[in-house]
């Protein structure tokens, strides 16, 4: 993916196309391509302590000041209250993603004016290239130059030392040391954080002058109604000069400073993205192959007693790893890539922390302990391990490691659990309370849930229904008692029929409240209950709501999670977060939803037609990765055309739902 100077110059439009990279570890690399932060998450080097969470932001971004024959130019772009100081946009030659991210600046030359006086120095060019290490192991930016005479680069470290999700000031307590003398570079102490050190090779020279920057703006906070304003730390400043093409780095670690051989780092990087390619099914289409390469950010270590497991990471750049969100993406993020073993790895790390039937909704950003509070994540646990068998998983680890979960889980349902969670004398699943948000439409809004669904949810028991009969058939495969029967499987698919269809508007209730009367809104849910395996409506039925559902709410970016006209209908995902958490599921449209949604019109249409629908719905899924993250897809977009993207600039759950329906139309022979 290439941008040119005419839309790196752009500004307002640079700053708002990011980009992204991810460790493996939780850790990450992120900010626009003009390298100007405009979020409190972004930096050039923010790890995870705790592993794949406790994030901390430790470089923000360089100050970069290039001095050549020709005079000093500002190269960097940093925003203050104030405006601009400095503005580098104005320089911007050029931004790559692939396969590292690259930008490119050219200093030196008059506007409008072709070739040089006799005398007059030549333009200079300054390309930074930015590898983050796996693992965690820290961050290198390479940084080339070329110029005709003589030049000097200078680079000042901007520090934020803090964690990710909170801004701050000066502090006092930051103590900056000179490393030895052979290595050029600072060690920074502060409290509450491990030594950090920065040292750079190529023959610079470092010299310490901490400062602090006041002011510092962070506009898309300032945007969603949060603080946006930090103060930033350079410890001191590396200089390099010469007179002839120098290429350097610059590095950053929690490790103290070891030699590192950056070109053998750099084509390991390349050659795992091919690798990622060549395993999801080596597609010729490059737009396919970014999308592999994608599900892999979301694919992170998790330490689970003394095993290194694996979770999904549910968005960049505030979601830690949550379960709900993790097993609704696992088969399109690692089973349909061609990666069984990560697969295996989260699913052993959410059966393990299975309880009372419920796997964990997320884990503590700061303390990593697991938080219960949903009722879908279990039945999703369901989905994704007929998911994994069917994809060619090991019966043996299904059913030494997988099984006893899944176990846990029907019997607690059946009978009762946390949260009010049983099945009621049809069988159905009920939960929840006028208090409680359980289902993935779970936002609050002024201390009350935003989208009321306590008692019977549509897609709860759709996942009830279809979960029943796929741990079913998994028992007979597994040569393993059944945990259900066709008789309870046959009772509560009719109890479903009965008690959720609304034949005033020929589709389904989104939710049956305790009372009995059902929720008539028309909502993307009921999609499950035809798209699913084993799902409980066929049939006429089917065939009304996906209707209903094509009309009312699809888009080219996701469904609306409420249908245009509807009370309380939101077009526009946007102000500050009473008004955002007040749209995300009253009008918002989600990629995710998209997969199920392509897997009801399967089930109902020709063939040939849910190919055409399914590669037209593809094809603008991978048009959005070129709009805010770049090479991802984000979490939301507005419900109201154009449709702008909203939330996370990358989703696992978005990018799982394009994989899904690439797989599907590759599986039909209906590749666009």
């Amino acid at each position: 993916m290439h941008l040119n100077a005419h839309t790196l110059r752009d500004r307002p439009r640079a700053l708002g196309l990011e980009w992204l990279l991810a460790d493996g570890a939780g850790g990450y690399a992120s900010s626009t391509v003009l390298l100007c932060g405009t979020r409190r998450y972004h930096g050039l080097w923010v790890p995870a302590l705790k592993p794949p969470v406790d994030r901390r932001v430790i470089l923000s971004h360089f100050d970069e000041r290039l001095t050549t024959d020709a005079g000093e130019f500002f190269l960097s772009t940093t925003e203050y209250g104030g405006g601009f100081y400095p503005d580098g946009s104005s320089v911007a030659e050029s931004f790559d993603l692939d396969p590292l991210p690259r930008l490119v600046s050219r200093a030196g030359l008059r506007p409008g004016v072709a070739g040089l006086r006799p005398g007059e120095a030549g333009p200079a060019t300054v390309e930074r290239e930015v590898l983050l290490l796996r693992d965690g192991a820290g961050l290198c930016v390479t940084y080339r130059v070329q110029c005709q005479g003589r030049w000097a680069l200078h680079l000042g470290p901007m520090l934020a030392l803090r964690p990710m999700h909170h801004l701050e000031h000066e502090r006092r307590g930051v103590h900056v040391a000179p490393l030895p003398a052979e290595t050029p570079g600072f060690r920074c102490l502060s409290e509450g954080m491990p030594g950090i050190f920065l040292w750079a090779d190529g023959g610079a020279t470092a010299a310490v002058n901490s400062v602090w920057y006041y002011g510092v703006l962070r506009r898309e906070e300032r945007r969603r109604g949060f603080d946006f304003v930090e103060d930033l730390l350079a410890p001191g400043w590396f200089t390099w000069s010469g007179t002839s093409p120098a290429e350097f780095h610059v590095f950053c670690s929690l490790d103290p400073p070891r030699p590192m051989a950056v070109d053998a780092e750099r084509k390991a990087h390349v050659a795992r993205r091919a690798g990622l390619v060549c395993r999801a099914g080596s597609p010729a289409d490059k737009r396919l192959q970014r999308l592999a390469v994608a599900a892999d950010v979301f694919l992170v270590r998790r330490r689970v007693g003394s095993e290194d497991l694996a979770s999904v990471i549910a968005g960049y750049h505030w979601f830690g790893d949550w379960g709900r969100d993790a097993l609704i993406a696992l088969p399109g993020l690692a089973m349909e890539t061609g990666r069984l073993e990560e697969a295996e790895n989260v699913l052993r790390a959410f059966a393990s922390a299975t309880c009372d039937g419920l796997v964990p909704n997320c884990y503590s950003e700061e303390t990593a302990a697991p938080q219960y509070n949903t009722v879908d994540a279990s039945l999703w646990f369901l989905q994704a391990v007929a998911a994994y068998v069917a994809a060619g998983g090991r019966a043996a680890f299904a059913r030494q490691h997988l099984w006893p979960s899944v176990s846990q889980i029907v019997g607690r349902y059946r009978l009762g659990t946390a949260f009010g969670i049983h099945a009621d004398a049809r069988g159905l699943i009920t939960a929840g309370s006028p208090q409680t948000q359980l289902t993935w439409m779970d936002a609050t809004s002024r201390g009350r849930p935003v989208t009321p669904r306590y008692g019977k949810a549509v897609e709860i028991n759709a996942l009830w229904v279809s979960g029943l009969a796929l741990m079913d058939d998994l028992a007979r495969r597994l040569s393993l008692p059944s945990p259900t029967s066709a008789d309870e499987i046959g009772r509560v698919r009719k109890a479903f029929g009965d008690l959720f269809w609304n034949p005033d508007r020929s589709c389904l209730y989104d939710c049956i409240f305790p009372d009995g009367h059902g929720d008539p809104a028309i909502r993307p849910n009921q999609v499950l209950a035809v798209g699913l395996p084993h799902a409980p409506l066929s049939g006429d039925r089917a065939k009304a709501v996906v209707r209903t559902v094509r009309e009312r709410l699809l888009t080219p970016r996701g469904l609306r999670t409420l249908a245009p006209g509807e009370p309380g209908y939101r077009g526009r995902y946007a102000g500050g977060p009473d008004e955002r958490d007040e749209a995300y599921h009253q009008g918002t449209a989600w990629p995710w939803l998209l997969g199920p949604y392509v897997d009801a019109v399967f089930a109902v249409e020709d063939a040939r037609c849910a190919r055409a629908e399914a590669g037209q719905i593809l094809g603008g899924l991978l048009d959005s990765m070129e709009e805010a993250g770049l090479g991802q897809i984000a979490e939301v977009f507005d419900g109201d055309p154009p449709h702008r993207p909203g939330g996370c600039i990358a989703q696992a759950w978005s990018v799982a739902a394009a994989i899904h329906i690439w797989k599907r139309l590759e599986a039909t022979g209906g590749m666009p």
